[in-house]
């Protein structure tokens, strides 16, 4: 069984960067087995309903602007797979989980091609992209989680968002905002100790909306702990950038990785 990640991607020229969550992004790459295939979900991809990339996709977007100009030149090779892509439609509707093609989605946004190029310089394998639905729920997304277990045999799930995310409030400050920091600690401890009653009343922190005034980056989170056989995340990074933008990472069934 391969594991299951959740990545805080932060902004998208990490990858020109030399910091610590890159480093540690990297020392992770390494120490993972090459699947058969990746599915990811990025915090970039939202739908009303369940959707998965077009399996013609073979492109990154450079879905971001204000960066420097070398991050638009960055070329990273990358395509689904026609095969992969059927079969996991089918078989999560016989698990009662409606989807469909997004046809109008043909490439991959730095949510997916970001994380992959950190953890592994260059990846021959299919990846398939999934759609974060806004008409679910939490409870929702942690089921969806559940049916994707059955693809773990050969498949590795990759949930690309932040635990934090307020764009809005961030600074070039070395000191964490205290609002983010004491999130980031209780995320960490609830992912540690795989306490998913307190995850799924998350919302009802009153840290929560101050650290997500729009939530598509913490729902990867949901859908990363119900893929997890053992709900218990390991912390594979843990660094605060630009004063409330959380790095923090996690691996699930990390032990039961080929």
């Amino acid at each position: 069984m391969y594991p299951t990640l959740f990545i805080s991607h932060g902004a998208p020229n990490i990858i020109l960067s030399d910091s610590k969550s890159k480093r540690n992004f990297q020392k992770l790459g390494k120490s993972l087995s090459i699947p058969k295939y990746i599915i990811m979900i990025s915090a970039h991809y939202v739908t009303n309903d369940l959707k998965i990339i077009s399996p013609e996709a073979n492109k990154i977007m450079y879905d971001f602007y204000g960066f420097e100009d070398e991050l638009y030149k960055v070329i990273y090779e990358i395509n689904s797979d026609k095969d992969l892509t059927f079969n996991l439609i089918d078989k999560l509707k016989k698990e009662n989980i409606n989807i469909s093609i997004d046809e109008e989605r043909k490439s991959y946004d730095h949510g997916v091609w970001n994380v992959l190029a950190l953890l592994y310089e260059k990846l021959n394998i299919p990846i398939l992209q999934l759609s974060i639905p806004s008409s679910y729920s939490p409870f929702d997304l942690i089921n969806l989680g559940e049916k994707l277990k059955i693809f773990k045999d050969e498949a590795m799930i990759i949930c690309s968002g932040g635990v934090t995310h307020n764009l809005g409030d961030m600074s070039y400050s070395s000191t964490p905002k205290t609002y983010a920091q004491e999130f980031n600690e209780k995320i960490k401890n609830i992912v540690e100790n795989g306490d998913g009653n307190s995850l799924l009343n998350i919302k009802s922190d009153i840290n929560f909306y101050k650290n997500h005034p729009s939530v598509e980056h913490f729902l990867p989170l949901f859908i990363a702990f119900g893929s997890a056989t053992n709900k218990k995340g390991k912390s594979v990074n843990s660094e605060m950038q630009y004063s409330n933008i959380s790095m923090e990472s996690f691996t699930f069934d990390e032990k039961d990785k080929l």
